[in-house]
């Protein structure tokens, strides 16, 4: 059974255009494209509107004609001007991608149709539309939305003293997505590592739905020791996900049950004030 509230989400980018060959650095002489994806201190701040260099700790710009990637700016937290670009470029029609996320490796967008992060998926923002550069200024108001799923896992027994992370193996997801239609682009399987802090009970894994609407993750949950020894282990199966919803499991993963069992456990789906909607889950 599931039950779908969208009341809330859109990020807003402000852009603004301000007259030609493209060079790598940020901020160019002479620009006509000027990007920047702080709100403007005129736009009122909902929760579900903050600026994208708050929720994010790198941010790649690229810039397309005709299929070909002709411009391309990553940038990280700290970095001057994080989350601005001032760049020169020719008259014409373009599509303008902006990808906000926090994974450690930068986005590969050579190819606009499979964006992805060396295999891994943090907290994901995506603008990208086509713009029209002329010769005077163009200033474009756009919202980046959210196109990740959460699984967030609550963990609700003590945590073994030898416990020193949390492995995550999962199928029914991507970790590369479309920027022309946001979704997930590959069939992939993901692996993730959480360090384990024996007052943390929550840990977040992160994945690109597909546009089918009905996707599922298999996920199986490892609790290791230093030596990489499964302590405890559960499968859940038929875990279902949607972009910008976040699906949460309450379990008691250390409740002597041998490794590598599988485990029935009620899954029931929260949205923060950031996240745009709440899915109730019910397993079979």
């Amino acid at each position: 059974m599931k039950k779908v509230i969208f009341p809330i989400l859109s990020l807003l980018l402000i852009i603004s255009c301000e007259k030609y060959p493209l060079d790598s650095n940020s901020f160019e002489p002479d620009a006509n494209l000027f990007v920047n994806t702080s709100l403007s201190s005129q736009a009122p701040l909902s929760r579900a509107q903050r600026p994208l260099s708050e929720l994010c700790t790198k941010i790649s710009f690229a810039l397309y004609k005709d299929g070909e990637r002709l411009k391309s700016i990553s940038q990280s937290a700290g970095d001057n001007g994080f989350g601005s670009i001032a760049v020169k470029i020719l008259p014409g029609t373009y599509t303008l991608l902006i990808v906000g996320h926090s994974t450690a490796s930068n986005a590969t967008t050579t190819d606009i149709q499979k964006i992805n992060f060396s295999g891994k998926v943090s907290d994901t923002f995506v603008y990208s539309e086509e713009i029209e550069i002329g010769e005077e200024p163009l200033t474009i108001n756009a919202k980046a939305v959210r196109n990740v799923a959460m699984f967030q896992l609550n963990i609700t027994d003590d945590i073994p003293k030898e416990v020193t992370r949390l492995k995550f193996y999962y199928t029914g997801g991507s970790s590369s997505f479309d920027a022309t239609t946001k979704a997930g682009s590959v069939n992939s399987r993901q692996t993730e590592y959480r360090d384990v802090n024996p007052t943390q009970k929550t840990y977040e894994i992160f994945t690109f739905p597909h546009n089918t609407g009905d996707d599922k993750l298999k996920i199986t949950i490892s609790a290791l020791d230093d030596a990489d020894n499964v302590i405890a282990e559960r499968i859940l199966s038929d875990v279902g996900i949607e972009t910008g919803i976040i699906t949460q499991c309450s379990l008691a993963l250390f409740d002597g049950s041998e490794g590598g069992n599988s485990q029935q456990v009620n899954i029931t789906i929260t949205a923060d004030d950031e996240w745009k909607g709440v899915i109730e889950y019910i397993p079979n």
